[in-house]
């Protein structure tokens, strides 16, 4: 980008114009009048320093996935027409979406909890996560 840079002193009244040409050349014609001279100097390209090199090629999208959407899924299909434990629950979604981490599917199952779509039953380690029968 060509840039261009103005110095006047009118008697220790300096004005500095720095910018594009017409920018410099719009503000040099309404404070100078007799026509001063433009610099015109190119502007120094930036070289990126060491480090990370920048990223080639397209960025690619991730896909969101929701393990909301997954439990909700197995509940449709009924995969918790029988009482599972979590250790079966984490099998299954992980073997479909590896990106859920234990408390994702925690939180997905006490969602579906208080949704009404799941019953729990026991305590700790032992806790089963069954459908609730309609009726």
């Amino acid at each position: 980008m060509t840039e261009a840079r103005v110095y006047i002193d009118l008697k220790e009244g300096l004005i500095e114009l720095e910018g594009p040409v017409a920018f410099v050349e719009k503000y040099l014609a309404k404070y100078a009048p007799g026509g001063a001279a433009v610099e015109v100097a190119e502007k120094p390209v930036l070289k990126r320093g060491p480090g990370r090199p920048p990223k080639s090629g397209k960025p690619v999208k991730k896909k969101k996935f929701s393990c909301d959407k997954m439990v909700s899924e197995m509940t449709g299909t009924g995969f918790f027409g029988q009482a599972k434990g979590f250790g079966a629950i984490k099998a299954e979604i992980s073997s479909a979406e590896p990106t859920c981490s234990d408390n994702k599917i925690r939180k997905a199952l006490k969602n579906a909890i208080a949704a009404g779509k799941l019953a729990s039953s026991g305590a700790g380690r032992g806790m089963k996560y069954a459908e609730i029968a309609s009726a």
